[in-house]
């Protein structure tokens, strides 16, 4: 009888007496995984999935059957709460465990995926080194996204998925299993649709492989396979309408898909024109977009390696009859071309399969034993090495400063750079503050566990909550794009919280001109907090009248503790904060400290010489000659640093020519 080619064949990559190096491998790639799961929490969105979580858990309503509780009334509007189970999930660890409970989730989840990995790699080979190879060029591509979402309950629904229909449906009770799978998966996460496509290309592929059978029962067993397949798609589908909305919660990633395509937000670059402010969301954009961009460096160059051995992996699969895998890999390779954030679920089955599929092709048998243990052996040596330099890496900060990934630090708890934990907790304690608040996009989520009840914010990270004008408001306004104290004025704002990033940098400049109207009361090292000038707010203004004097540099240096590479990147978003206030020497201290941490920070060395050059500026206005030459000598001096490091990086030449003019042009 025939075998379907369906069924996986064990074959052997590289044998030998013992896999022992291969596990081996696997142990090396495995701590390299753990080290990229373990990290302080610092996605931009938790915040506001943990509040939705708690929201439930307190009133039993989920967030989106009604708008949203925590931001303005006015803006929410009601929407398709696909991530309730896994806010509830997440919220519960929190409460249990704080965020300690959440990396551990975190990591639980990243284990789940990588065991499947493993499980789809031995379903075809009998090597630990492929398992090993595939588990690292997964990783590497992937893990940008192993952030604590909802997300990563998609990947880990998917990768069991998948295993079911690699061991095959044959029976009621693998259908049952696939059904709660996905009947689990539309309630934690958007991505529910993957399974049915995962399910398609495997109903396709088999019956494609029954109509190629040989032999009277074997072609009465693969088409009993195919129904089995056809049935677990039917209840599948109907498993997705199984979710609080029912059809609209089934058909809602589609409408998702036909809002991003018809306002040009999916696809394009940064900058490219389109009439939804999604398009200024990075992760819907195209990944060839971010070619030679550093903070996705690893990651695309990772997903082009992959892209490579995918495509191998494809005629190697087809070769083996593998078809339902190739349409797989197809798929999941086209919905990255559409979405940077795409590239981890491609990642995770593409690799796997790909490894499987060119491992299998290979005639091992032909290739001389002495030959194979070397090449065995080399390639065990190549993988422990990254393996150990990465992780070595990750844990004194260079692998995530070499990217600017700046919201990734390895370690426990909440990042301060992402949860603005002090500055929420100030409002709190300062009883006579008047809603309504406003936060900026990317720090709003985010301050929702601490926030008050009191406050309500004009928008969170969650775009479906609101209309997408409102969203575009929001960016607008912290870009200098539209007159913030007429929005102000328009919405009744009384308090502006601020993250200082490149995002905030025309607004936080604004408020300080606008001091008639707006006192700035509150500072640290990564917010700072503006209050209109109003009779309830008298006393919080006379409290706490603060200049640059009250901003100690020193103390900030030593407030912040970690390997240098990391201390040097917090030194540089720090020195945002007096920057844009306008008090230069103050960031020039910080700045200092910076550079001669990581002499090859180019982002330090330029923010350095506006600093310097913004104080020759002072000195001119002020006559003072000397002290505006020595200005001019150091912002030259951190502008040519700066292009040493990067001889193409314009901002750098363009700031050279001005400090090289400017006191020549004051005199």
């Amino acid at each position: 009888m025939a075998k379907s080619p369906q069924v996986s064949e064990q074959s052997p990559v590289m044998p030998g007496p013992s896999d022992r190096l291969g596990i081996l491998a696997c142990v090396f790639v495995g701590v390299l995984v753990v080290a990229l799961s373990w990290f302080k929490l610092s996605s931009l969105d938790i915040g506001y999935h943990v509040a939705y979580g708690r929201h439930f858990l307190k009133t039993g309503e989920i967030v989106g059957d009604r708008p949203d509780p925590f931001i303005y009334p006015e803006n929410g509007t009601s929407f398709v709460n696909a991530n309730w189970g896994s806010q509830v999930i997440m919220a519960l660890v929190e409460r249990l465990a704080g965020a300690g409970g959440l990396i551990s989730l975190r990591i639980t989840l990243t284990a789940i995926i990588f065991a499947c990995l493993a499980i789809i790699v031995r379903q075809h080979v009998s090597s630990w080194l492929a398992v090993a190879m595939a588990w690292m060029l997964a990783a590497v591509a992937a893990y940008e996204r192993f952030s604590m979402r909802p997300e990563l309950f998609s990947y880990a629904v998917m990768s069991l998925q998948f295993v079911l229909l690699m061991r095959g449906i044959r029976s009621w009770r693998s259908i049952t299993a696939l059904a709660v799978l996905q009947l689990a998966w539309v309630n934690l996460h958007s991505y529910f649709l993957v399974g049915l496509v995962l399910s398609g290309a495997w109903l396709l592929g088999s019956a494609f492989s029954a109509r190629k059978g040989s032999g009277d029962q074997g072609a009465a067993e693969a088409r009993k396979r195919v129904r089995f397949l056809a049935v677990a798609l039917l209840i599948q589908i109907v498993a997705c309408a199984v979710n609080p909305r029912h059809v609209h919660g089934a058909v809602f990633p589609l409408r998702t898909l036909e809002f991003l395509q018809t306002h040009e937000a999916m696809g394009g670059a940064m900058g490219d024109p389109s009439e939804s402010a999604w398009s200024e969301i990075s992760e819907f954009q195209s990944p060839f977009s971010f070619h030679g961009e550093k903070i996705s460096g690893r990651t695309i160059h990772a997903y082009y390696v992959l892209l490579g051995i995918g495509s191998m992996g494809v005629l190697a699969l087809l070769v083996r009859g593998r078809v339902a895998a190739v349409l797989v890999i197809v798929i999941l390779f086209l919905m990255t071309t559409q979405m940077r954030r795409n590239i981890a679920q491609f990642a995770l089955l593409a690799a796997p399969l790909s490894v499987a599929g060119i491992s299998m092709l290979i005639p091992w048998s032909r290739i001389q034993a002495s030959v194979l243990r070397i090449l065995k052996f080399a390639t065990v040596l190549i993988i422990s090495t990254l393996s150990c330099w990465w992780s070595v890496q990750i844990v004194d900060g260079r692998f995530y400063y070499g990217e600017r990934r700046i919201i990734r630090e390895f370690g426990s708890g909440y990042s301060d750079y992402t949860f603005p934990r002090r500055a929420v907790q100030w409002l709190a304690d300062c009883k006579d503050l008047q809603p309504k608040l406003f936060i900026d996009y990317f720090s709003s989520s985010n301050a929702l566990q601490w926030l008050p009840e009191r406050f309500k914010l004009f928008v969170d990270t969650n775009t479906f909550a609101y209309e997408d004008e409102t969203l575009g408001a929001a960016f607008d306004l912290v870009t200098g794009k539209i007159s913030h104290q007429a929005f102000f004025n328009k919405h009744g704002v009384n308090v502006v919280m601020l993250r200082c990033s490149s995002n905030t940098q025309m607004l936080v400049r604004a408020m300080m001109l606008n001091r008639g109207d707006w006192a700035l009361v509150y500072y640290d090292p990564d917010v700072v907090v503006f209050v209109r000038r109003i009779v309830p707010h008298v006393n919080a203004i006379l409290a706490n009248d603060i200049s640059e004097m009250d901003l100690s540099p020193e103390q900030w240096i030593k407030g912040f503790d970690g390997p240098p590479h990391r201390k040097a990147v917090r030194l540089y978003t720090a020195a945002n904060v007096p920057m844009f206030l306008g008090w230069f020497r103050s960031a020039a201290a910080l700045l200092e400290e910076a550079v001669r941490l990581a002499p090859d920070h180019q982002e330090s060395w330029i923010n350095l010489g506006l600093c310097h050059g913004n104080l020759l500026n002072a000195a001119m206005r002020t006559g003072d000659l000397e002290e505006g030459v020595r200005r001019q000598k150091f912002a030259v001096e951190c502008f040519e640093k700066a292009l040493e490091l990067d001889p193409a990086n314009e901002i750098a030449r363009a700031n050279l020519k001005r400090a090289q003019s400017s006191f020549a042009r004051g005199q």
